[in-house]
């Protein structure tokens, strides 16, 4: 029995790596209390009709975990200020998931407060965060939204973060955190908040990295193997003790 468990092939997969990063893009109408994502990567062949609530990205150049998704595509819910308030803890299972396969989907949890000075219309602000009452809710009294707006060399750069946890099919779990851009070309702030608040479109890219060291959990295989070997030091044990 112990031979059995020593020269049994193993076949569980690879656990999620530290500092592993997921970088993709695609496309997203942004608006005061939500996002929606676009549904118009050419060659993905599971967006072909937008499905309710998500939109579907683009995976090039990442790393670690993640690199098994290169060149392919993924599929990402929907936000809103109703179920995914700023500034608070909620669960979105499977807000990111890929086509390849469900190896990884990550779940979204947390996303925070933007960190530019408050405003409500940005007028003649450089950097914003803006403010609206749809906001207002106990965690975010002053309804600041997620997003900061700041003035570059082309325009202004909308950014926003997400907190989440990457799941592993298997029981692996680590946390995640990342970071979405969209320009606003010609644009300043207060423009750039008129487009938002217009249900602006605009292309994005997103970097989201696993920085902590993952939860592992024992593998099917591992399990297996365990048992055996276990079995196998008893059944010793019984045949030392009648000999």
């Amino acid at each position: 029995m112990c031979c059995i468990a020593v020269w049994m092939p193993s076949v569980a997969r690879a656990g999620l790596i530290a500092g592993s990063l997921l970088q993709f893009t695609g496309n997203a109408q942004f608006s005061t209390t939500a996002i929606a994502w676009g549904c118009n990567q050419p060659g993905d062949s599971v967006c072909v009709v937008p499905p309710a609530n998500s939109g579907d990205f683009a995976v090039a150049a990442s790393t670690g975990s993640f690199a098994q998704y290169n060149g392919g595509f993924g599929q990402i819910k929907n936000i809103n200020a109703a179920g995914q308030p700023p500034n608070a803890l909620f669960s979105l299972p499977n807000f990111i998931s890929f086509d390849l396969n469900n190896d990884i989907t990550i779940e979204l949890t947390f996303i925070p407060l933007g960190t530019d000075p408050p405003s409500s219309t940005c007028a003649g602000l450089s950097s914003c965060t803006p403010q609206n009452s749809l906001l207002v809710t106990p965690n975010d009294p002053t309804g600041r939204s997620a997003f900061n707006l700041d003035a570059d060399s082309t325009g202004t750069k909308l950014t926003f973060g997400i907190a989440g946890i990457a799941h592993q099919l298997g029981g692996a779990t680590a946390n995640i955190s990342g970071t979405y851009t969209a320009e606003f070309v010609g644009m300043n702030p207060q423009q750039a908040l008129a487009a938002i608040q217009g249900g602006s479109d605009s292309v994005y890219p997103a970097t989201l990295t696993l920085p902590g060291s993952p939860t592992t959990a024992p593998e099917p295989t591992s399990l297996i193997l365990s048992g055996i070997g276990l079995a196998g030091l008893v059944l010793v044990r019984r045949r030392v003790r009648r000999s």
